[in-house]
């Protein structure tokens, strides 16, 4: 304990996957034995130099679920429950592990589900949520379970999916019967039980000691950000010992944890500190004087959508669109309006210049934050709005890592996709169409109902649009997929389309429905159903009495019986494509197959021969076409993928060899293009040309995403989070799957003349290599090798990242990154390099000399050329 040092570690053999049984610990002090109860064994370890003593493996014929636990000074009592029949009682030697009994006791209302407890004083107590009865029983001698009412303790519950079981002191339990309505019972020795206190209004009950005084705290709400704090003594007929307030601000949502730590202090009473965790997964700690010390926020560790929003211009720039008013605005009204708006400009301008010199020390938090929140000339400073499964969505200041703002949901949960919980973020609008304000929306479902649910807000300040003061949209329907519509009104809003499990498809908002019946027969979307293996593509169509419906157009289907869909990745959607094709080293051109349309699925299963396998599908969603697949025998997951332009990167575990590998392909349309202004997915062009090639990735990767600039001329890197805590920025370059094994003079990098002064005083050109024909491919070499200059975080260790959000900056050279999983990391990358900023040792001193010297020059050549030529003209 005092230095931290690791003194034993000792490994259990659990072939039962985690979720399959519950883990119970229990120390005996006077044995100085630890014992640890994992399905049907019981585990004895050695405090003292981490030993196993003994292992005892339960009989289990009536497929018994062990779950509880108890330990005395001699025996442990391991408790399990047969569903719908039985409870059983194992005795366990505490010294020995010799198995003295196993008894079973008539519990045929007891479920997996049943709420239920292991007093300290060798009681078990069970609530049946079904029939609102109490079930007591003693151990070990007891043999029948002593039943009782709610309607015997004056209790009533309307609802009984929220009733939870918590052992408070020795015989007290607390019972949750709503989210604002707790009890306290105590059982006497007979195990009957008796009320102790009904706690109305309350939304968390905690217990604590001080001294020998036992206390019960509870939380209630007294306003909108403030809770109430009551402290009860338990051995003095629960008289009030702490009566305080605790200021905990509305955006934390409801309490959900107490736990507190009480002491009596020297002049009277009793003083406390507290530690909340909250509804929105935040954690705050309170001292005596009921203001918050700190708080942590433990959702943004659980982050699922991200987007990067760029900052309003300032209010003198905002001015320059005012200037001109609108296109019809007669030439008066026009010159007032540009008068008056200078005039404004000017006010304005003298009052912010004003600000910087005085002093500015009265201006609240929010009108210096506001001030701050300010679009740079690089536009480089940005909002990072994430989305976490706690329902809680915050504005994050890219960078300082500030929070700008925060705001809880809470009927807001996540979609469920396997083990993925997904979170959907729109950009609606964004801040480049002023003076309409950006709009961003979060799609999830209702944590009561399971409909479809939005929530409308701006990404600068946090705060609800549109509807009303909540910014919340309610949907009458489930939302089977949703996706956001490339045109936008008059407002420059872009509506999202919403599709529900009968085909129906909605706008929101519905004003913009006029914009998708105009395109309506030229909108496309698809689904992919993990637990069927069937992905189905569907047509939009619109006719005046039915409104908007999708009709199938085509289906796929992968087998669920062999592979599992893993992943459905489509292109990015800032991504930009500069270049549609690529010089060869014979001056060709090979034209890049930019398929937008395309959604690379992978899957995972076993053979016959129960090995696993990995199977990649590129697949146009309009028309249903394979346009390429790929199986890696003997492979399995994590798979994480980066799909842009026309190639794809994606990484593997390869089991035959044991090591991780990283794969790239890349089609092409060939040396001729079928259509050079848009791409059409009926009418395509012929199969691609895909060149791919795999190699050996030294790292374990659990996140990848490539970079993003503003116009897609810099160079690609790939940015993969690896599990050590980098994150390696790889360039593109290194995986070009078409690197030659044996460089040829077309694909050797470029080489620069060399030139010689001879006796003669010429120069001479002499080469290395051939003439530049030359492609610049870096030769193969099987093994991808990173040096440490790579990692962009350098010993800034960041752990557990399951994505990365690439943005553009104003700069072409320059990339956002931000990285988020456990921990939040944001940086910026550049790929080709600053070749559009001056470097920092730039002279400017030197540059200012030689212009102001060309200038004098110009001006005095000028004058000596005129004076020539005016003596010229008189000769």
């Amino acid at each position: 304990m005092a230095t931290g040092g690791l003194h034993w570690e000792t490994s259990a053999q659990v072939t039962l996957p985690p979720t399959s049984y519950k883990l119970q610990l229990f120390l005996s002090s006077e044995s100085k034995t630890l014992v640890v109860l994992m399905s049907e064994q019981i585990y004895a370890v050695s405090l003292t130099s981490g030993k196993v003593k003994w292992i005892t493996n339960l009989s289990n014929t009536n497929a018994v679920s062990y779950k509880y636990m108890h330990i005395d000074a001699d025996h442990t009592y391991a408790i399990g429950i047969t569903d719908g029949s039985h409870v059983t009682v194992a005795t366990v030697n505490l010294e020995t592990g010799k198995v003295t009994s196993q008894d079973s006791v008539a519990a045929s209302w007891i479920t997996p589900s049943t709420e239920c407890e292991v007093l300290t004083t060798a009681k078990f107590v069970c609530f049946d949520t079904r029939m609102k009865h109490f079930y007591s029983l003693l151990l070990p001698e007891g043999r029948v379970f002593l039943a009782s009412t709610l309607s015997d303790l004056a209790l009533h519950a309307t609802t009984t999916k929220d009733v939870m079981l918590a052992q408070l002191q020795d015989d007290t339990v607390a019972l949750r019967l709503t989210p604002t309505h707790h009890a306290l019972i105590r059982l006497d020795a007979a195990g009957a039980v008796h009320l102790t206190k009904d706690l109305r209004q309350v939304m968390v009950v905690g217990t604590t000691s001080a001294g020998n005084t036992p206390l019960v705290l509870t939380l209630s709400r007294s306003s909108t950000d403030t809770l109430k704090l009551m402290a009860y003594n338990l051995n003095n007929d629960m008289a009030v010992e702490i009566e305080d307030l605790i200021n905990l601000p509305s955006n934390h949502g409801s309490p959900e944890k107490l736990f507190p730590y009480t002491f009596i202090r020297r002049e009277s009473g009793f003083g406390y500190k507290l530690l909340i965790s909250s509804e929105d997964h935040s954690a705050a700690f309170f001292s005596q004087a009921g203001d918050i010390s700190w708080v942590r926020e433990e959702a943004l560790a659980s982050i699922v959508s991200v987007e990067m929003a760029d900052l309003p211009v300032s209010e003198i720039q905002a001015k320059f669109e005012e200037e001109f008013g609108s296109e019809h605005d007669d030439i008066v009204t026009m010159f007032n309006r540009r008068i008056t708006t200078q005039l404004s400009e000017l006010q304005l301008y003298i009052s912010e210049t004003l600000d910087r010199f005085l002093d500015n020390s009265k201006l609240t938090a929010y009108e210096k934050k506001k001030r701050a929140l300010v679009r740079d000339d690089f536009n480089i400073h940005k909002i990072i709005v994430a989305v976490t499964t706690a329902g809680k969505i915050f504005g994050i200041d890219n960078l300082s890592g500030e929070l700008v703002w925060q705001t809880f949901v809470p009927q807001l949960i996540p979609y469920q996709h396997g083990d993925t919980q997904t979170l959907p973020l729109f950009v609606m609008r964004t801040t480049a169409h002023f003076p309409h304000p950006p709009e961003y929306a979060v799609l999830g479902k209702h944590q009561v109902t399971g409909k479809g649910m939005l929530y409308v807000f701006s990404p600068i300040s946090g705060r609800p649009l549109d509807i009303g003061i909540t910014g919340i949209v309610e949907l009458d329907y489930f939302v089977r997929h949703a996706f956001l519509l490339v045109q936008h009104d008059a407002h420059f809003l872009r509506p999202i389309i919403l599709m529900d499990p009968d085909n129906k498809v909605y706008v929101y908002p519905p004003s913009c429905e006029d914009v998708l019946a105009e395109t309506a027969s030229q909108q496309y979307l698809f689904s992919a159903d993990r637990d069927t293996g069937v992905l189905t593509g569907y047509n939009i169509e619109y006719s005046k009495s039915s409104g908007f419906v999708s009709s199938p157009v085509w289906t796929a289907n992968l087998p669920r019986e062999s592979q599992v869909i893993a992943h459905v990745v489509p292109k990015m959607a800032n991504d930009h494509v500069h270049s549609q094709g690529r010089v060869l080293g014979d001056r060709s051109v090979l034209y890049k197959y930019l398929n937008p349309n395309l959604v690379v699925v992978t899957t995972e299963g076993k053979d016959e021969q129960e090995k696993s396998y990995v199977n990649l599908y590129l697949i146009d969603v309009i028309t249903g076409q394979i346009v390429f697949s790929a199986n890696h025998a003997r492979s399995t997951g994590p798979v994480t993928i980066v799909h842009s332009e026309n190639w794809v990167v994606y990484t593997y575990w390869n089991q035959k060899l044991r090591r991780n590998e990283i794969a790239a392909l890349e089609m092409y349309e060939g040396k001729t293009q079928s259509n050079t202004t848009a791409f059409s997915s009926l009418a395509p062009p012929p199969p691609p040309i895909v060149e791919r090639q795999a190699y050996i990735l030294p790292y374990i990767v659990t996140a990848m995403a490539a970079t993003v600039t503003e116009k897609g001329i810099t160079n690609k890197h790939i940015l993969l989070a690896l599990a050590d805590g980098g994150i390696l920025e790889l360039p593109k370059a290194l995986l070009d799957p078409r690197r030659p094994i044996n460089p040829t003079a077309e694909h050797r990098p470029k080489v620069q003349p060399k030139r010689k002064w001879t006796f003669w005083g010429t120069w001479r050109s002499s080469l290395e290599q051939p003439p530049a024909k030359e492609e610049g491919l870096i030769p193969y070499m099987p093994e991808i090798s990173a040096p440490k200059e790579m990692i962009v975080n350098y010993n800034q260790s960041v752990f557990n990242i399951h994505g990365i959000h690439s943005a553009p900056a104003g700069l072409e050279s320059t990339s956002l990154v931000f990285a988020y999983g456990l921990d939040l990391y944001c940086t910026r990358v550049w790929p080709s390099k600053m070749f559009d900023v001056l470097k920092d040792d730039f002279d400017y001193w030197l540059i200012s000399v030689v212009l102001t010297a060309l200038i004098f020059s110009s001006i005095l050549l000028q004058k000596m050329a005129a004076r020539k030529q005016l003596n010229a003209a008189w000769k």
